[in-house]
């Protein structure tokens, strides 16, 4: 068999990016099992092992959704791309509902089936970038219009974000928001749209957050951490005292003294601390590391994209995963107030891990779909396939 010329973008093996994000998750995947292993058995002392065998559960389970997702053929989903919008709407409005909603930390995000606990707004990620990448793809030479390029898909984007927001989880929110805003700009929407949109976005986050009182003193409190130590910045000073125990090398993979009652949520949104305390400097820049390469090999792979439909299905799945990794990071390392996010592949949560997971898969799934034929580089400029 000829290998493929230096003009062609075909079968890469090893090298093609899809495969350097599946290899990237999967060790984020390792690395978060070993330190969840440390992190929460002082949770529990009745149950010290719950936590790790929950999140191998989802982890084997996420394998399985995200092998049947991989295989399955992309166009062929697009007739079922208006149901799924319609089913995350119907499903961000149940878990509202007092009994049908589960309270967890302030949040009524979850939905609750035996002892399974379901966070709605995770899976409805998947929901709306298939919605973007579908309409985008359906209206084509009217995506600069201001009409049916901007106000619809905006419209339909913040329908999404405004239930999330009424949980409330503004954490959630402005993952969906920060991607769709990447998303439209990479659609083709006008700038002239999309920056006075992001302002009054901002204004509207800035006055939800100054009439809740208890965001408010947490903002504050992020101000002047050390002040607030013992208050609104008890979780960031501890973070940051983790980073600080943990120097260059760590002080070793469950030595670790964080997670023993000082940090709360060590075991999910802070878990990067622990890494940092446990596993040290070198540990923590190799998972920003990892995060970059996701990144980048993620919008390497979205250039090969036969046309707009697939180039922002793909470009979605990689802006879930590195928005939200990077709003975590910001948040365990001191440099954003504190937002409640977990980190992907590393913290415990099964909603979040497969949400993540099934974005992975559909990058590796348009890897395999855009393989054959292969695509000439001098026609990589995006072009619908007509029917």
């Amino acid at each position: 068999m000829s290998k493929p010329s230096k003009g062609h973008v075909g079968n890469l093996g090893l090298l093609n990016p899809a495969i350097v994000v599946l290899a990237c998750a999967g060790a984020l995947t390792i690395l978060g099992l070993t330190v969840l292993l440390s992190a929460s058995i002082p949770v529990s002392a009745d149950e010290p092992y719950q936590f790790i065998e929950r999140q191998a559960l989802w982890v084997a389970l996420t394998l399985l959704v995200g092998f049947a997702v991989s295989l399955v053929d992309l166009e062929w989903i697009r007739r079922f791309i208006w149901l799924g919008y319609a089913l995350g709407i119907i499903a961000l409005i149940a878990v509202l509902i007092p009994g049908v909603g589960s309270l967890v930390n302030g949040s009524r995000s979850w939905i609750r089936f035996g002892g399974i606990g379901v966070q709605v707004s995770e899976f409805a990620k998947i929901a709306l970038v298939f919605f973007v990448a579908h309409y985008f793809s359906s209206i084509r030479q009217e995506n600069r219009s201001f009409w049916r390029g901007y106000i619809i898909p905006c419209s339909g984007i913040g329908l999404y974000v405004g239930l999330i927001i009424l949980q409330p989880d503004l954490g959630t929110a402005l993952v969906y928001s920060v991607a769709a805003v990447c998303l439209l700009y990479l659609a083709g929407v006008k700038l002239l749209y999309l920056v006075p949109s992001v302002s009054v976005g901002f204004a509207a986050v800035v006055a939800l957050v100054y009439h809740d009182a208890e965001r408010w003193s947490r903002l504050t409190a992020f101000w002047n951490m050390e002040a607030e130590k013992a208050g609104d910045a008890y979780q960031g000073w501890q973070a940051l005292l983790a980073f600080g125990a943990g120097g260059i090398q760590g002080v070793g993979l469950g030595n670790g003294r964080q997670q023993l009652s000082f940090l709360p949520e060590a075991h999910n949104d802070f878990i990067f601390a622990i890494v940092g305390e446990e596993l040290g400097l070198v540990a923590t820049l190799a998972v920003v590391a990892i995060y970059g390469v996701l990144f980048a090999t993620g919008v390497l792979h979205t250039r090969r994209a036969p046309n707009t439909y697939h180039y922002l299905l793909a470009s979605g799945c990689v802006l879930m995963i590195t928005v939200q990794a990077l709003l975590n990071l910001g948040v365990v390392t001191g440099v954003l107030p504190t937002t409640g996010l977990p980190l992907p592949f590393i913290s415990y949560g099964g909603s979040n891990y497969m949400t993540m997971g099934i974005c992975v898969a559909v990058i590796v799934n348009a890897g395999r779909a855009w393989q054959a034929p292969a695509l000439q580089q001098s026609k990589r400029k995006l072009k619908e396939i007509e029917a």
